[in-house]
């Protein structure tokens, strides 16, 4: 027998301003163009908006819990009823109160009386099915996208809302989905009955905006290493600007955006300056933009730093209230980690160390910090740091490291001819990640794990196979050095998905695709904007 598919409420839960709605309404405009959702042929046919707070002030109105106690008492099965009606009510006012008021705006519940007998969940649910068949009757076979807009504002007990979600999201040919700053009041997708299911918020496509709409300058070469990272470094502050500015548009003035577009393609036609002083500039702009906010206390952020499984026992109601989903994990939007901190999590020093470094990567333009100091060198710094720090361990691929950082140090290892140093090595002291300050042929990373073994990481955001295999040969001619005792070198590589001809062995473990991917934490974010070349 087939297994039973358990309806779902699927949901975006992210920040006020973040882009959560204007997701929604960009996914079903996207699946009626394409007629598709998720590979099979789009059933969509009509969609309906239901706020329940913000939306210039127009939404239904809530319920109190004082109104609530005096109706239902403390009968939770009472309370899911009632939800239910009010769920319904809702309904028939948007669906219906055009027609009958004869009013050409959308109608809201400004009161709601619920002075009436309560009908069993069931037979709610059975009027609502006909006042949707009403709905829909012009497309019988067609589904309804209901847009539940910050849910948790109808009512203050979980149990009326979940009564709420429950009796839209059981019909057949209905699909909720929920957007709020935290999840719906709902069990995960393992539990029985229905079921939250997380989606990802859209991000600003960075690569199509630089490439339409900025002109580059004449004698851009992207093979120096500077203008590289540098054009990097750019495509994530434009990202981080657009989130801020952008997000979707539905919020912001669209003029904002095009002023900062505007700007951005003065400075880069500055023709008296140098390429890559034109681009400093360009990530100053967009610096400016977002990276002066005010750091926010956040509950459990470092959490969602290291990212959780959606179905963790850990994801409450009330525990994380601003997330984004990347697949099946949990995590904080990005300006949220950039920005955010958690003074109750022992690892917060540890986070706000790395998370300083990590900015001044993106605001300082000198050249010893293009050179060196790579975004996503430095994203893993930060994410490894505080994983080993709460966790007491990492796993590279099928290498498990017992090391637990409680510091972060620049550290210089390498001789000038690119061979190990055999003092320096010797002088580096436990529970400390280090960062190469120096030029070096391979470990932008390194460390001594609980043994005292030297390990070498070196991280490559490159997609082209060539540049990953030599990446593996460097790092293979330095651990290979005689004298050293053991050494185990790390190629992290989350922009290769076949290992293809790159040489792993005990001694020298490459971590490609997925499993990079996970080792950046929330920070993933990131590999939306960077290059791969």
């Amino acid at each position: 027998m087939p297994k039973e598919q358990r309806p779902t409420v699927a949901y975006i839960t992210a920040a006020s301003h973040s882009g959560k709605s204007a997701s929604v309404v960009l996914g079903f405009l996207r699946c009626r163009q394409l007629q598709t959702l998720d590979g099979q042929r789009s059933p969509f046919t009509h969609y309906l908006y239901m706020p329940f707070r913000n939306n210039g002030g127009n939404y239904h109105s809530c319920v109190d819990e004082e109104e609530l106690m005096s109706t239902c008492g403390r009968n939770v099965k009472l309370r899911e009823a009632l939800g239910a009606m009010y769920m319904r009510d809702c309904f028939k006012a948007e669906a219906f109160g055009q027609r009958d008021s004869g009013c050409c705006e959308p109608v809201y519940i400004d009161v709601w009386n619920y002075s009436r007998q309560i009908e069993s969940f069931k037979r709610t649910q059975a009027l609502l099915k006909n006042d949707v068949s009403e709905f829909m009757r012009r497309s019988p076979n067609g589904v309804l996208l209901v847009h539940v807009d910050e849910h948790r504002e109808m009512c203050p007990d979980p149990s009326f809302r979940k009564g709420a979600l429950r009796v839209l999201a059981e019909l057949a040919n209905v699909k909720v989905f929920a957007t709020y700053t935290d999840i719906p009041p709902l069990p995960a997708q393992s539990s029985s009955g229905t079921c939250r299911q997380a989606v990802a918020c859209l991000m600003p496509d960075v690569k199509t905006i630089m490439e339409q709409r900025l002109q580059m300058p004449d004698g851009l070469d992207m093979g120096q290493e500077a203008v590289l990272l540098r054009v990097a470094t750019l495509r994530v502050t434009l990202g981080l600007a657009l989130q801020k500015l952008l997000l979707v548009g539905l919020h912001v003035e669209f003029s904002e955006v095009e002023t900062l577009l505007k700007d951005l393609n003065g400075k880069l036609q500055e023709s008296a300056q140098r390429i890559d002083a034109r681009l400093v500039s360009c990530v100053k702009i967009c610096n400016d933009i977002w990276i002066r906010d005010a750091a926010s206390e956040r509950q459990g952020l470092l959490d969602l730093l290291c990212t959780i499984e959606e179905d963790d026992d850990r994801v409450q109601e009330q525990r994380f209230p601003q997330v984004v989903v990347l697949q099946d994990f949990l995590t904080a939007p990005l300006l949220v980690l950039l920005r955010g901190r958690d003074l109750k999590d022992p690892a917060n020093m540890l986070h706000r160390r790395c998370q300083s470094l990590f900015l001044d990567v993106l605001s300082r333009s000198d050249t010893a910090v293009v050179t060196a100091g790579k975004v996503l060198e430095f994203a893993y710094l930060w994410s490894l740091g505080v994983k080993s720090n709460k966790y007491g361990e990492v796993r590279f691929g099928r290498l498990m490291v017992q090391f637990q950082c409680q510091d972060i140090e620049p550290g210089s290892i390498f001789e000038q001819s690119g061979m190990l140093n055999a003092t320096k090595v010797e002088e580096l002291k436990q529970n400390v990640l280090y960062y190469a300050e120096d030029n070096h042929p391979c470990a932008d990373l390194f460390f001594k794990d609980a043994r005292g073994v030297l390990h070498l990481v070196d991280v490559g955001g490159t997609s082209n196979m060539s540049k990953a295999e030599n990446k593996s040969r460097k790092m293979k001619a330095v651990i290979s050095r005689p004298g050293l005792g053991t050494v185990q070198g790390i190629v992290l590589l989350p922009n290769v998905f076949d290992c293809g001809r790159i040489d792993d062995d005990k001694s020298m473990r490459a971590v490609i695709g997925v499993e990079a991917r996970q080792l950046l934490g929330g920070l993933v974010q990131l590999l939306t904007w960077l290059p791969d070349d």
